[in-house]
């Protein structure tokens, strides 16, 4: 109950943001159609300080600090409210044709200058997390919430896509060390046969889709071919992290991973019972499946003393008492978690 009313409560800034922004898009668009707009120098002003100035405004009050989210984000938000400028002001109308020359420099500048303040406190993140952590996914992982917010799961998640993507095909399965027991969920499922169902119905739409959206706007196709491409790369990902980062047991934690989209480590002290799924399986609102991204039913129910907290896609948390898994071997985990390791 408690996470479902929560969630509209988190999303009311972002919700009240976009309804504010398109209510001010919609303001100055309409304004500058108006017959006498080209009459009255001044409004070409207002316009630009609305949506330059006001838009970013509100996106810090409403949502960078309710968030916390890096500076950093706020300079690709002024970028992207000075393109929307110069899309309602065509060139010949904007106030000065100098700020139109000097606004995207001013900004290039100091959002150079952040990302070199920025990387220095990053490096020295990332080598204090080397204290307790060893694994450098995760080091950077740590530095980039610490330092960038929000902003830095996201770019550690998007890396971390791209890495899985276009090196994935090359990098060999985890050798076993002494002491870790691995659980894969890639070879007795169908993740396999139907990513590449999924992959290559991709292909054939988007190439469908893209000629006949070109027919209406070309702009419009090349943005839906991006979003093809991200998608596929996106899937392709997903198939080589499942593939590459089974579940760890070892002496002293379990560490249950679901490609890069859920993980969580749980110390010995914490960990779970463990029983086998049999015949349909029903979610309630302390149950997390992560079996789903892998496109197949659970087998097995890891149920937790007290609500653990999984980090998910771009560094989102989810609480959860159980976590209902899909593994090839799940009677191995559960004979793993009952015997005495030394």
């Amino acid at each position: 109950m408690t996470t479902t009313t929560s969630l509209p409560v988190r999303l009311r800034p972002a919700l009240a943001f976009a309804a504010l922004a398109f209510l001010v898009v919609g303001i100055e668009h309409t304004v500058v159609r108006l017959p006498s707009f080209s009459q009255h120098p001044a409004l070409s002003w207002a316009v630009l300080f609305d949506v330059v100035v006001g838009l970013p405004l509100l996106f810090y009050v409403l949502l960078l600090r309710r968030y916390r989210l890096s500076p950093l984000v706020l300079g690709t938000v002024v970028s992207a409210c000075l393109a929307l400028a110069c899309w309602l002001l065509p060139v010949p109308r904007w106030p000065s044709q100098v700020l139109l020359r000097l606004l995207p420099v001013g900004l290039e500048a100091v959002t150079l200058l952040a990302l070199a303040i920025r990387g220095r406190a990053l490096l020295r993140a990332y080598r204090a997390a080397g204290a307790h952590e060893t694994r450098p996914l995760l080091r950077l992982r740590l530095a980039a919430a610490q330092e960038l917010g929000m902003a830095g799961g996201v770019l550690v998640a998007e890396l971390d896509m791209l890495r899985y993507a276009l090196l994935g095909w090359w990098e060999p399965l985890p050798a076993t060390r002494p002491g870790v027991a691995a659980f894969a969920s890639h070879r007795e499922s169908a993740l396999g046969a139907l990513l590449g169902i999924v992959c290559f119905g991709l292909l054939i739409e988007s190439a469908a889709l893209h000629l006949l959206v070109r027919m209406w706007s070309p702009v419009a196709a090349g943005w839906l071919l991006v979003a093809d491409a991200y998608a596929l790369l996106l899937f392709i990902a997903h198939g080589h992290a499942v593939r590459l980062q089974p579940t760890l047991l070892t002496t002293d934690e379990l560490l249950v991973r679901v490609g890069f989209f859920w993980q969580v480590a749980v110390p010995r002290g914490g960990w779970p019972t463990a029983e086998l799924l049999r015949g349909d399986f029903t979610a309630d609102a302390e149950t997390l499946n992560l079996a789903r991204p892998l496109l197949t039913a659970p087998n097995v129910m890891l149920t937790f003393a007290a609500p653990i907290s999984v980090t998910g896609p771009y560094g989102i948390r989810r609480p959860a008492r159980r976590l209902a898994l899909y593994l090839d071997k799940p009677t191995a985990l559960l004979d793993a978690l009952v015997a005495p390791r030394h």
